[in-house]
């Protein structure tokens, strides 16, 4: 071949059929990595969600095992659905950035927006004390104090705190503190707890609003594989924690549970 030919071969360059050629082959590989990619996010989704299952499990039986049966909560749906999360205001205001108004609170008064859920993991802390704790010097202390001595009917306060500490005075709260720290069970569950924290399945802890004096505590679990929350179920005296797995609707077969399939992958 001459240089002439050559030069018109080198000209000439792709033609239609060979660019789409290379474009459905590079398709076949993109889409091959994709699905092994999407498929190995979803591995890790469930191993993920399977070991927060487990971890708050293992909290569960530690309280069922000391106290005799599973704790009741005062949030759960109608299907019997919990949080597991336990929040409260610490230091009340109002704030146009993160949306939070004043808590108003007058001596016998109740207010609906205290902002309290108990949830299942106030059950491994020492409840009162941690409110107590976290609320000292703050526009929020008197209005625990009262609720946990006369909690307002129908409140979350009433139904968490059946029995109550009616007529207590602000001394014996302080000794419901006290006797919290020094009581074996609590501290054995609460010890239990802070080692799942330093694994990172759990939190607790104080946040603020970085434009206003807002304070809140939060202590739960962490979101699961797919981004979103745990449940607890108390059914026929049969305690779970459950995710609601990749489609994120609760009661369905794909679901991960304390007592279902979570611990059959397991194995």
């Amino acid at each position: 071949m001459d240089c002439k030919c050559l030069k018109q071969a080198a000209k000439r360059g792709f033609t239609l059929i060979e660019l789409l050629v290379v474009i459905v082959i590079i398709g076949i590989l993109a889409s091959g990595v994709f699905m092994m990619t999407r498929a190995g996010n979803a591995e890790s989704a469930r191993a993920k969600t399977i070991e927060q299952v487990h971890a708050i499990a293992t909290l569960l039986e530690e309280y069922k095992a000391i106290f005799g049966d599973y704790p009741l909560v005062s949030d759960a749906d109608e299907n019997g659905y919990a949080s597991l999360n336990f929040n409260f205001i610490a230091n009340s205001a109002s704030c146009s950035e993160c949306g939070a108004r004043n808590v108003s609170y007058s001596q016998g008064s109740a207010c609906s927006e205290d902002g309290v859920a108990f949830g299942l993991c106030s059950h491994f802390l020492p409840r009162v004390q941690t409110i107590m704790n976290n609320t000292s010097g703050t526009n929020m202390n008197n209005y625990y104090r009262e609720q946990l001595k006369n909690p307002s009917e129908g409140s979350v306060w009433e139904k968490e705190y059946r029995s109550g500490l009616d007529n207590a005075s602000d001394k014996a709260i302080d000794n419901v503190v006290d006797y919290e720290a020094r009581d074996v069970n609590l501290q054995q569950i609460y010890r239990s707890w802070r080692r799942l924290a330093k694994q990172n399945l759990v939190y607790d802890g104080m946040s603020g609003c970085d434009y206003c004096e807002v304070l809140r505590y939060a202590a739960g679990v962490y979101a699961d594989g797919w981004g979103r929350g745990l449940k607890y179920r108390n059914e026929g005296g049969a305690g779970e924690i459950v995710s609601a797995g990749p489609d994120g609707v609760f009661g369905n077969s794909d679901d991960i549970t304390s007592s279902g399939s979570a611990f059959e992958d397991d194995e």
